[in-house]
């Protein structure tokens, strides 16, 4: 399956020869004479007011331009090509109101803001959070959109540039050359990052962006309140996705929303960004496109012996023998708890018990499990302590506690050390006009996990949240509205970071889990490139599929958005590079077609000379591809 990651880079030579032209790609090309201009559009989340004042700053943090607009989603202001500003918006209105579906919380009694009087503060019920937008983008010839969020101004204020965080060549807050899909994704993570600083500023008054942002990149002892922003801006997605009143866009770039989310969030190489002046001719896309291609020729021709035994590792670490470890645990575990613990059918009291092959040790107040013997014939031994144990009609059972358990399977040895266990149902069997968006069950696992295998060890944090719910044809649902596997792979021949998250798209359709969307997330240090990264969203089954792929690569700290689509054997390939620079190449037999851009300006042609696939200026002056 991962066989395939960098002889997809590969894939992009579509004709697969050639080398740069004679001629120094660092000299520019003459196409001064071509007339640019440069827009910029805004957007800001739903929730907040949309009138008020629009301020264009220079590079310099000078205002240049200050503009009261009725409504900053459709209002355009016209600025200086290839320059760098940043725009801020100062909302007239600044209440907001809760965006969560199922409320923001409990509120004192009185709070002016609660018109039904139920001491909760309820969907779109107002809110005393107040927020502040503000993002710094560079001006692309043509269209450009900025979508704000408190994010983007913690972002800014810092002076950071966002392009590798946000797995794009352009910022999460900055749109360029994009499509229907694109705008989707920027506007559900502009949502997200400004529904998590509504909901953690409800929770706690004094809570800031800009504050949990600093210590994050400050690396402070104390991240907890980044931590729970992450996590909120996470759950904007899943209660979209879990809720008839949310977005049905979103599950049309559910993986893609998550992945950034994600990679923004826990992204730790914050740098300064460069406001270095842009010419409109330069070739630093088409040196970009070549570094990428160059370090996959290299690793293909010279080194494919050590790539292939690097992906084999890897995909030996999650093989059958793993896979039936993690089940022998999790069956073993539901096997217990159903018989040896208040959930059982009877009284169950302390003591010691034999389940077949397994001993147990099972006592009450606080309950907690000594586990020992083989299960499934693999040796396993668990330790499990719940301290809540809640069994109520009324109220739903809870189960709250810790877990470190082991399961050997050969050279295979599986560790966990749960650090948070939570299982909670809230006793409702079947949905009802009083509470149709209830869920009738909640999982939530935090766990470190060692996978030791004879190549080598996996470890890294998993979190798991499963949600049990009713769905509108009144059966019971079971699916996975979080996964986040984050950890390293090391052995003897590589030592890749690695981070994988997961989502169920679509899950009031179909069977349990049947549309999940994964992302993956590869720090892959390569010889002769050994920053290089890798990330994709898609199926796990079309991972190593080449006929229709967007993938994010990553090399000398530049970033190349890459879409690949194989018809027939017939190859379009668009290849966006930072600032605003994009390919678009199309190959049909030997025949080549498309153009170099800057933003909506065509600066040159895709085409042919003596078989060999290039970009031909307009001064004659032709530079091969590859």
């Amino acid at each position: 399956m991962l066989k395939q990651i960098i002889p997809l880079v590969v894939a992009i030579a579509l004709a697969g020869c050639g080398s740069s032209s004679d001629s120094d790609s660092s000299e520019s090309v003459a196409v001064s004479e071509i007339a640019t201009s440069s827009s910029v559009s805004f957007y800001v989340s739903n929730w907040q007011s949309p009138q008020g004042t629009l301020n264009v700053l220079d590079s310099d943090g000078v205002v240049q331009e200050s503009i009261e607009v009725e409504n900053i989603n459709t209002a355009s202001v016209s600025v200086t090509p290839l320059t760098f500003n940043s725009f801020e918006f100062i909302p007239s209105d600044t209440a907001l109101p809760c965006p969560r579906f199922t409320g923001c919380g409990r509120t004192v009694r009185g709070d002016v803001n609660d018109l039904n009087a139920n001491r909760l503060i309820d969907y779109q019920e107002l809110t005393t959070v107040t927020l502040n937008y503000k993002a710094d983008a560079f001006s692309a010839p043509g269209v450009n959109k900025v979508y704000l969020s408190p994010l983007s101004k913690a972002i800014t204020d810092e002076g950071f540039s966002a392009k590798q965080a946000s797995l794009s060549a352009t910022p999460f807050y900055h749109l360029t050359h994009s499509n229907l899909n694109a705008s989707v994704e920027a506007e559900m993570v502009t949502n997200a990052f400004t529904y998590a600083a509504i909901l953690a500023g409800v929770a706690d008054s004094s809570f800031s962006v800009e504050s949990a942002f600093n210590a994050f990149t400050n690396l402070e002892t104390d991240q907890q309140a980044w931590q729970d922003y992450s996590d909120l801006a996470a759950q904007y997605v899943t209660d979209n996705l879990f809720s008839d009143q949310g977005n049905a866009l979103l599950k049309n770039v559910a993986g893609q929303v998550k992945q950034t989310i994600a990679s923004v969030t826990t992204f730790t190489n914050w740098q300064a960004r460069s406001a270095e002046v842009q010419s409109l001719d330069s070739r630093e896309l088409l040196v970009d496109t070549r570094n990428i291609i160059g370090v996959a020729r290299l690793q293909e021709k010279s080194y494919s012996d050590e790539l292939d035994a690097k992906f084999t590792e890897l995909e030996g670490a999650f093989d059958e023998d793993t896979q039936r470890t993690l089940d022998a645990l999790s069956n073993a575990l539901n096997e217990v708890i159903t018989n040896y613990s208040p959930l059982a059918d009877g009284s169950t009291p302390s003591g010691q018990y034999k389940l077949r092959d397994l001993d147990i040790d099972y006592n009450q107040s606080p309950y907690t499990w000594a586990i020992t013997g083989t299960y499934d014939e693999l040796p396993i031994t668990i330790d499990l302590s719940i301290p809540t144990f809640r069994v109520s009609g009324v109220l739903g059972n809870k189960i709250e506690g810790v877990m470190s358990a082991t399961v050997t399977n050969g050279a295979t040895v599986l560790s966990v050390d749960v650090s948070e266990l939570l299982i909670e149902f809230d006793g409702i069997d079947a949905q009802s006009e009083l509470n149709p968006e209830a869920d009738t069950g909640i999982t939530q696992v935090t766990t470190n996990v060692i996978i030791n295998k004879a190549a080598g060890k996996l470890e890294g944090d998993l979190s798991v949240n499963l949600n049990r719910f009713v769905n509108s044809l009144g059966e019971e649902s079971t699916t996975l509205s979080t996964f986040d596997f984050n950890g390293d792979y090391v052995s003897d021949i590589q030592n890749t970071a690695f981070h994988i998250t997961a989502v169920e798209a679509s899950p009031f359709v179909g069977e349990d889990n049947d549309d999940l969307a994964f992302t993956f997330e590869l720090d892959f240090p390569l010889s002769g490139a050994s920053d290089f990264k890798f990330a994709y969203v898609g199926d796990v089954e079309n991972l190593s599929e080449l006929t229709s792929t967007d993938i994010f690569v990553s090399i000398k700290n530049r970033a190349l958005d890459l879409r690949i689509r194989d018809v027939s054997g017939n190859i379009n390939l668009i290849a966006k590079g930072e600032n605003g620079r994009w390919l678009d190449v199309k190959q049909k037999g030997r025949n080549y077609s498309g153009g170099l851009y800057f933003g909506d300006t065509k600066l040159a042609d895709v085409t042919a000379v003596r078989g060999i696939p290039g970009v031909l200026f307009p001064n004659g002056e032709f530079e091969s591809l590859f």
